[in-house]
């Protein structure tokens, strides 16, 4: 990739077309379907089914659940796609409607609070309820992927069949992982940059991540009660102190109209932003951003069921559904309304040129330079780095976790991977994302360089769309089995 970069991309992006031409539309109705099945689940009489004995209390209290669940699977990259991703939107906006006009706008700034929304966490929500009902009602001795295609699967889920489930899911998750910590390290080093007033370089990219690297083998080593949740909760308190003095020291009407107009047009145009541009599934602006969302969280979607299955015990599956889809929902759309709209509101008021900026600096400069702007924003900035490192160390603790835990052959509920086994996937996720970033210092945006890692992750994702169907039928024909007898 680093040996011949044009001839990579191309071939990437053929191979990419050539699955979203093919699968595309399958990614989008799909989505819809797990939405709906998964409301229909949470919202009928099976939504009472506890995840573990029916007098169980839950293992976590509810703010620290929805903080692991919420940094669990979003990283430190949302502070640059929430800031910087609606400008995609209103140069290029989708439906016919003229670049960077008033009529864009709405685009703009609904599109991302729709991609990072209620249809992206359902598909992450999917796997955690079918291999969290497996693991803690069915008592399935393994927290695996396979785990969620038990009951169809039977005994081949420790065969070859189930070995090549998990093998696909764990190559899958290393990429997210390795390509996620690549993208997030340009957005904490451009934090110091600007503070600092000096050139970005490879030296203070490598530097954050490998504090992020110690941060997050630390957590790991401590497991999930007194590592990973206290780690989650922090980051949640830190996200929460950046959005709060963005939306005072910015411009707060302009954020509180906006935002409030965005989830109106995103709520009127929910089913036709799901089904995307005509023709449906093989729009360019379907290919590169919805399909390429769905396509993501799908490749991503197992992590994310091995983790908020293992710290799901006790909670219903109502609870466990509506809970992911709710919490990670909300905390994705702050994002884009406060910080997002903060950029926007700079854009069209002549007040910094946060295009041009995109375009020559890069989204992670622009993401650093919008904050600037406020009143003692330049002073903001290191709290906004600290911030992202505990946001990129939440995710990729977690990450390392569900690795260990899937290559562990045995594991009661209650249980944690080998303390040996969890450090051994914290340093291997590490490994990849230096090597990204050292073979992309040349490049005067590291992000952009580093995209045909993410594409390879989106090309392994089309065998998740059968074990997501797999996993849903057999969820149901287990709760069927499961409450014959019983009056739920």
């Amino acid at each position: 990739m680093f040996i011949a970069p044009e001839r990579t991309d191309q071939a990437l992006n053929k191979a990419y077309n050539y699955v979203a031409t093919n699968l595309g539309s399958t990614y989008l109705i799909l989505g819809i379907c797990i939405l709906v099945f998964l409301l229909y689940l949470a919202l009928s009489k099976y939504g009472n089914l506890i995840l573990g004995q029916k007098d169980e209390e839950p293992e976590y209290g509810m703010f620290g659940w929805s903080a692991m669940l919420f940094c669990c699977g979003i990283g430190a990259s949302l502070v640059l796609w929430g800031s910087t991703e609606w400008v995609n939107y209103y140069l290029n906006p989708p439906f016919g409607v003229n670049p960077e006009s008033p009529e864009a706008i709405p685009w703009a700034t609904s599109y991302g609070i729709f991609h990072w929304g209620i249809t992206g966490w359902a598909i992450y929500c999917l796997p955690a309820v079918a291999i969290g009902y497996s693991y803690h009602v069915r008592k399935f001795g393994s927290l695996k992927t396979s785990a969620g295609c038990h009951a169809i699967l039977g005994d081949k889920t420790n065969g070859p069949i189930g070995r090549f489930i998990d093998l696909i899911y764990m190559i899958a998750l290393l990429g997210v992982l390795g390509a996620g910590l690549g993208f997030s390290s340009p957005t904490v080093s451009a934090t110091i940059t600007e503070f600092f007033d000096v050139e970005e370089s490879i030296t203070i990219t490598v530097s954050g991540l490998l504090v992020c690297i110690a941060m997050y083998s630390v957590s790991v080593y401590f497991g999930v009660e007194k590592g990973i949740q206290r780690l989650s909760k922090m980051c949640v308190y830190m996200a929460f102190f950046v959005l709060l003095y963005i939306f005072i020291f910015g411009p707060t009407k302009f954020l509180i109209q906006t935002s409030y107009e965005s989830l109106v047009f995103m709520t009127k145009n929910f089913v036709t932003m799901s089904i995307g541009p005509p023709p449906f599934g093989q729009s360019e602006f379907s290919k590169s951003w919805t399909i390429f969302y769905w396509a993501w969280f799908f490749g991503l979607g197992p992590f994310m069921g091995i983790f908020v299955a293992r710290i799901s015990r006790g909670r219903t599956l109502r609870t466990m559904i509506l809970g992911t889809l709710g919490y990670g929902t909300l905390g994705c759309a702050l994002f884009f309304m406060i910080m997002g709209n903060n950029a926007l509101y700079l854009e069209i008021n002549g007040l910094m040129p946060v295009i041009d900026i995109w375009s020559n600096e890069g989204a992670a400069i622009m993401a650093s330079r919008s904050i600037t702007e406020m009143a003692l924003g330049k002073w903001i900035l290191p709290f906004v780095g600290i911030f992202c490192l505990v946001f990129m160390a939440t995710t990729f603790d977690s990450g390392a976790y569900t690795l260990a835990s899937s290559a562990t052959k045995k594991m009661n509920p209650g249980e944690n991977p080998e303390i040996w086994h969890r450090i051994f996937w914290a340093i291997f996720i590490g490994i990849l994302p230096l090597a990204l970033l050292i073979g992309a210092a040349d490049s005067t945006d590291p992000v952009q360089k580093l995209k045909p890692f993410q594409t390879i992750v989106l090309l392994i994702s089309p065998p998740m769309l059968i074990v997501y169907i797999i996993m849903a039928v057999g969820l149901m024909k287990s709760i069927f089995e499961d409450t014959k007898t019983e009056n739920l």
